[in-house]
């Protein structure tokens, strides 16, 4: 008798565990295997913190690593600054962007919705679209850029942000005001 029993409990658990089957019509993407909400990140390489920020949701998928997360914060901790200048950057970089893809396997995400850099130097970068790669450190953008900082405005066309040695490249257009900068 406790046998059956058992068998019927585990037949119940399988049919209660077996993934619904979707409405027709419906869109035929898969379903997290994971939703976080609230969630904190971080990353590191070996002992040391490269990354670490929060997120409103995260969506996991186990096949492939994609990440889906929105209203996403991320740290950059200070770089060490090129050569020949006075860098590190007081405090390093803070990102945020409503929308955030991503793949564990590539080490890269796209910000998107509005990105928005700080620095602890107080320069400000917005960008409708951001892409970062964890393997170079390196994040750069190709629908424009706008800047802000204590004393200056900047718009360009395209640029590149270097995380190790906290520098922006920028290409393309580009257009600079110097002094005051306007509120």
């Amino acid at each position: 008798m406790s046998r059956l029993l058992a068998l019927s409990f585990l037949g119940l658990l399988a049919t209660a565990c077996t993934p619904r089957r979707p409405a027709e019509g419906a869109p035929s993407e898969p379903r997290p295997d994971v939703v976080l909400e609230g969630a904190r990140l971080r990353s590191f390489e070996g002992e040391k913190l490269l990354v670490s920020g929060s997120a409103r949701t995260v969506h996991y998928r186990r096949a492939g690593g994609e990440v889906q997360a929105t209203d996403v914060v991320v740290r950059l901790p200070p770089g060490q600054g090129s050569q020949g200048s006075p860098l590190p950057m007081a405090g390093g970089s803070v990102i945020t962007a409503p929308n955030m893809d991503g793949s564990l396997a590539s080490k890269q995400w796209v910000g998107s919705g509005g990105v928005v850099v700080r620095t602890g130097d107080g320069m400000v970068a917005r960008t409708p679209r951001l892409t970062y790669d964890a393997t170079t450190q390196r994040a750069h953008g190709e629908e424009g850029v706008t800047m802000q900082g204590p004393d200056y405005r900047m718009r360009a066309d395209r640029f590149e942000l270097s995380a190790p040695d906290e520098t922006f490249t920028f290409e393309g257009t580009v257009e600079t005001v110097l002094g005051g900068a306007a509120q």
